[in-house]
């Protein structure tokens, strides 16, 4: 029979081609899916993603060894599960966190897989830039990925992220880049060679990623020089400053604020809400530059140009959680997962530093002779022979008249800073017979004198001690092995009665920034100096007391920390043009004291460095430290696969620990660390009754 006609276009026959084409579709997609199952086997009860219905998953679990990618089928009600949104997953019989890495058609396992069992946000909180980076710091720390993610990504906050999306959708395609900033005095970068060159090469896309290290001359407050540098950047290039301390972060915003720069603060203070707030506020864009501490190195900011580490080598920046990376460490991962560049600031040069740069990773960038030297640095003076023997029996003191001089002329034109390395009264104290250090009854911790006319205390177990007798020699009267800031501020409170005095450091805590005014006189501890308006120059005068304590104490890097500290106090003084005056109390023989006269670190830098070579210490050395039960750190020893030339020093008692020490040359390095990690994860693999903490290059491991 002849097809009959359409009575009516677009009638009947159309309506059966219609639900023709619908039952085709269904079958193919009925077809589609069972194709699919066969590629992906899965639980019975529920439907796959159209597409790319397997999820590469990284569990947040603890277990070394199950540090991997794990796949799951992803269902059709969270198909919107994109590489870097945060799910919920069950894995050992129990539900955990994780994260989205990708997605693909197929799996590579035979098993059957099982579901995503929740999206918790469709958010992608985890870049594959900080991905990336994540991955290189397990590696460069010997831990896992899961635990550098957990430092990266802070926990979700639902409240948070529904204000930041809500925020995002009122304000459709703009962002803090389309504001043009107001333009920034920026003369202070031309007094240092190659730094306009480092920045043009920054606020590029693609290679050469430029890397640098910056000495800071005392006259230029770091601050301002960091956000002249930022407002060289293009519009649309972001920056990521990490500084040491919520202090010096203060400083930054302030410096930031007066150039009319907009910035977001990621600080590890601030709560859940905020913290998670802001964190997606940079991820969107709203923000292009971000301050912070170490908890903001890895901060998700959108086309990164810069990233900055003010004062690298400062013990605030390591990690204190697992894998125990440095802001250093994550800088350089970052850096080089972003294509950033990267700029070290500071004033004093770190030895990790003048290593990239001996290998030829970054350059070194040092100020020009341009200025007058009294016009960028204060008079130092040190309390050399000639000056201890010119005025006698008190030049040998601990506080000289030269050092009371020093503080009344500069008490008359403004305020006086005095650095004492240590906090407190009489931190500790010994026997005047026999010289033997009081140690705690209960503890053996060293006993401390809290105050005038009060008993010897432990500082460890709180123990109180009324009457003192030595166990050697039976004697009962003690004398002072260190003094403390408490002390040096009673004494000088006596010398200097019409001064305002204050005490910055211990346990009272740092004292804030804010004017100073003349006639101030500041006791400080190292790093808890407060600054003035402007950080540069916010005194007319500074005294480095007790500078031997300083360079005494038991690490190796104690002369080049003592110079870090130093150099840091120095900068807060104004120029010699101003009447700025140093005066440093302690052996002016030593290499450490006489680099303070020179005009930058760098000759005093290689000195050391030299000796580090010598002896195979850090950074010319990398060395690893295990701590843990005595048995667990020599089994751990005796199965790991050490490379050639690897020294093993201990296990040794280490508190109520013991400590092994493997150290390795840089070139071996990377054998040493797979030979870590893999180790740990057999360990953990098969339940090792004892844990072992595995630590990199850490501050105090010689």
């Amino acid at each position: 029979m002849p097809p009959q006609p359409e009575l009516f276009p677009g009638g009947g026959g159309a309506l059966a081609r219609a639900e023709k084409a619908a039952a085709q579709q269904r079958a193919d997609a009925a077809q589609g899916e069972a194709s699919r199952a066969q590629q992906v086997r899965t639980d019975a009860g529920f439907p796959l993603a159209q597409s790319e219905p397997v999820a590469q998953v990284l569990v947040l679990g603890r277990l070394a060894h199950l540090d991997r990618l794990f796949e799951y089928a992803v269902p059709q009600k969270w198909q919107a599960a994109a590489p870097g949104c945060r799910v919920k997953v069950r894995f050992a019989g129990r539900e955990c966190d994780g994260f989205v890495v990708s997605r693909s058609e197929s799996a590579q396992t035979e098993r059957r897989l099982a579901p995503l069992q929740r999206l918790v946000s469709e958010v992608p909180v985890l870049s594959p830039q900080v991905l990336a980076a994540c991955r290189e710091i397990a590696e460069r720390s010997a831990g896992t990925v899961a635990d550098v993610v957990r430092l990266a990504v802070p926990p979700r906050h639902a409240r948070a992220e529904k204000a930041v999306l809500a925020e995002e959708a009122a304000l459709p395609g703009e962002s803090a880049a389309d504001a043009a900033a107001p333009p920034v005095a920026d003369g202070v970068l031309d007094h240092y060679a190659g730094l306009r060159a480092f920045l043009s090469y920054a606020g590029q896309e693609g290679p050469p990623v430029p890397r640098a290290a910056l000495t800071l001359q005392p006259v230029d407050g770091w601050p301002e020089v960091v956000a002249a540098a930022i407002a060289q950047l293009p519009a649309e290039r972001g920056a990521l400053v990490v500084a040491p301390d919520t202090r010096d972060v203060t400083r930054l915003a302030a410096a930031l604020d007066g150039a009319g720069i907009a910035y977001a603060t990621l600080l590890a203070a601030d709560g859940p809400e905020k913290r998670f707030k802001t964190f997606l506020r940079v991820l969107l864009g709203h923000v292009r530059v971000v301050i912070g501490n170490r908890s903001a190195a890895l901060a998700p900011v959108q086309n990164l140009g810069l990233l900055v580490v003010f004062d690298d080598a400062d013990d605030l920046h390591r990690e204190p959680r697992a894998p125990y990376p440095s802001a250093l460490t994550t800088a350089l991962a970052y850096s080089r997962s972003t294509g950033a560049g990267l700029l070290l600031v500071g004033y004093s040069l770190s030895q990790s530093a003048l290593r990239l740069a001996d290998a030829g990773y970054l350059k070194l960038l040092s100020p020009l002779p341009d200025r007058p030297r009294t016009e960028v640095q204060p008079h130092i003076e040190l309390m050399d022979d000639y000056l201890r023997e010119r005025e006698g029996p008190s030049g040998h003191s601990r506080l000289p008249s030269r050092a009371l001089a020093v503080i009344r002329k500069g008490l008359a034109d403004g305020a006086v800073l005095v650095q004492v390395p240590l906090s407190g009264y009489l931190p500790a104290v010994a026997c005047v017979r026999c010289g033997e250090r009081a140690l705690c009854p209960a503890c053996h911790s060293t006993l401390s004198l809290p105050g005038r006319n009060r008993s010897l205390s432990c500082r460890v177990c709180g123990q109180l001690v009324e009457r003192f007798e030595c166990p050697f020699c039976h004697g009962d009267r003690l004398r002072a092995l260190s003094t403390g800031s408490s002390r040096t501020a009673d004494e000088l409170r006596r010398a200097l009665p019409q001064a305002k005095l204050l005490i910055s450091g211990g346990a009272d805590g740092p004292l804030p920034d804010g004017e100073l005014a003349p006639g101030t006189l500041v006791v400080s501890t190292p790093g808890a100096e407060p600054a003035g308006l402007r950080v540069a120059g916010s005194y007319r005068a500074a005294v480095l007391l007790d500078g031997d304590a300083l360079l005494g104490r038991g690490s190796f890097d104690a002369d080049v920390e003592a110079v870090r500290r130093w150099r840091n106090a120095i900068s807060l003084v104004c120029p010699a043009s101003q009447g700025g005056r140093v005066l440093v109390v302690a052996n002016a023989e030593l290499p450490p004291v006489k680099s303070l006269l020179l005009a930058d670190s760098l000759r005093f830098a290689r000195a050391v460095a030299q000796t580090r070579q010598e002896l195979a210490l850090p950074p010319y050395a990398v060395a690893a430290e295990l701590l843990g039960e005595q048995s667990a750190v020599a089994e751990f020893v005796r199965e790991c696969e050490l490379p050639e030339g690897t020294d093993v020093l201990g296990p040794v008692p280490c508190g109520e620990e013991y400590r092994a020490v493997l150290r390795v040359s840089p070139v071996r390095a990377p054998e040493l660390l797979a030979a870590l990690r893999a180790t740990t994860a057999a360990r953990s693999a098969r339940k090792a009754k004892h844990t072992v903490r595995v630590r990199i290059d850490p501050p105090e491991v010689f």
